[in-house]
């Protein structure tokens, strides 16, 4: 009898659709595994799910991603062993095999071979992976049912709850650190996009505003350029070149020395525009500008300042247009979508957070009002795989605000993620029996 081979591309909608019996899940060491929520599919390099959540005998929950391959030593074979962009795997899933793996830090990730574990036999699984997906998630088309009015009313909801979260979080920073270095920090990790978030509010701890300050003080505009631009890229190790040029003497005269380590910063196929070095570039400019006033101080005169009539005007304040000889490219260094997210997810929550510290209502009222007025940002892979789900055709237009965009964010990290579909707003309303209007 011929051996069965089961290639990766079946192997990741076998995972994609869970087309296997839960029961049978059980890793190379024995240990019975639980699949909370699979991951969201990842259509570029690293792993091939991505903060999927499972839960083990031994290991607890575990939240990560999952790595898909015909052969459990296909691990070895492609050398995941030496890419730290791996090192956030918990589960290797392959089709046959039995053998735990290593990630880049040393640490080990148990195997879970699918072989055993079909609902039907391959050929049953083959036909069932040509199929169209059909939603089978309880909350499937939930505006059909409930109607525009209240399906928005739950996006509202559910955007004004993570707001709050921000901003309690800010708040309790601020209790900690002082408000102008929280701030910067919140806007550094919004500069790192998804891929480099954690990285760049590191490079905010390592490279504490206060120090920025320090040594611009009593130079010129185009001095403190130089300067912030130097700081930051020499601590990240993202000077252009060797080093051997303009910035790195000024990173060699002003800096500590200490670099960040090259493998913190995940750079393959990142768009030229979103490289972290270029971003920085964005990060000094933007700095500069509010180095006079103050960053925290200019930010809130900024907000105080901004009417529900004139908010586009509150986020052109962090677009960076300013031509730059490290980046001769058409594209601004900060553009217009990504200031926008700043605004949204780092301004206003923050403003509220210290407004709400500091027993200020007037300000507090002003940032609420401008947060469920806000327009929407630029979609991504989350808001659009739940907009899809939840609302269907049409879903750009009931999804027409940042507060309803945050909702829908909101949402699926909360409880589609961890799969509370019972404690979801959504499935609650539907379990009402909410008639459409």
């Amino acid at each position: 009898m011929s051996k069965v081979e089961v290639g990766e591309r079946l192997l990741v909608q076998i995972w994609k659709r869970q087309l296997v019996e839960a029961g049978k899940l059980v890793t190379e060491s024995g240990e019975r595994v639980q699949v909370v929520y699979l991951g969201r599919e990842n259509n570029d390099r690293g792993p091939d799910f991505v903060g999927a959540i499972i839960a083990t005998d031994g290991g607890g929950v575990l939240r990560g991603d999952i790595e898909l391959h015909s052969k459990a030593s296909d691990w070895k074979g492609h050398g995941h062993q030496r890419d730290p962009n791996y090192n956030e795997v918990v589960l290797h899933v392959v089709w046959e095999g039995d053998e735990a793996v290593a990630l880049q830090n040393g640490k080990m990730v148990p195997t879970l071979s699918l072989r055993g574990c079909l609902k039907g036999s391959v050929d049953d699984v083959r036909y069932w992976a040509d199929l169209p997906i059909v939603p089978s998630e309880p909350c499937c088309n939930a505006r059909q049912w409930l109607g525009d009015s209240e399906m928005g009313r739950v996006l509202d909801e559910a955007g004004e709850e993570r707001f709050r979260l921000k901003a309690d979080h800010f708040e309790s920073r601020v209790g900690m650190e002082p408000p102008s270095q929280v701030l910067y920090w919140g806007i550094m990790g919004a500069l790192g996009y998804t891929r480099n978030k954690d990285s760049f509010e590191e490079l905010a701890c390592r490279l504490p505003l206060a120090v920025l300050e320090e040594l611009c003080r009593g130079k010129r505009s185009h001095e403190q350029v130089l300067v912030l631009k130097a700081l930051l890229l020499g601590k990240a190790g993202l000077l252009p070149g060797d080093g051997s040029g303009e910035l790195g003497r000024i990173w060699d005269c002003l800096g500590d020395g200490e670099t960040m380590s090259s493998s913190c910063w995940r750079v393959f196929r990142v768009r030229p525009k979103n490289h972290p070095a270029r971003r920085l570039v964005g990060a000094a400019h933007l700095l500069a500008r509010f180095m006079e006033i103050g960053l925290f101080e200019g930010v809130l005169q900024l907000v105080g300042e901004t009417s529900l009539g004139v908010m586009g005007h509150l986020e052109s304040d962090f677009v960076v247009s300013s031509p730059d000889p490290c980046f001769d490219s058409e594209h601004n260094l900060i553009g217009r979508g990504r200031a926008r997210e700043i605004v949204i997810n780092i301004i206003l929550p923050f403003a509220f957070g210290w407004a709400n510290a500091t027993l200020q209502g007037n300000l507090a009222e002003r940032v609420w009002a401008l947060y469920g007025s806000y327009p929407k940002a630029g979609e991504n892979g989350i808001t659009r795989e739940l907009a899809e789900l939840l609302l269907g055709t049409g879903a750009s237009e009931l999804a027409d605000s940042a507060r309803r965009q945050q909702g829908l964010i909101h949402l699926h990290k909360t409880f589609c993620r961890q799969r509370e579909c019972p404690s979801c707003p959504v499935a609650r309303r539907l379990a009402s029996g909410l008639p459409a209007g």
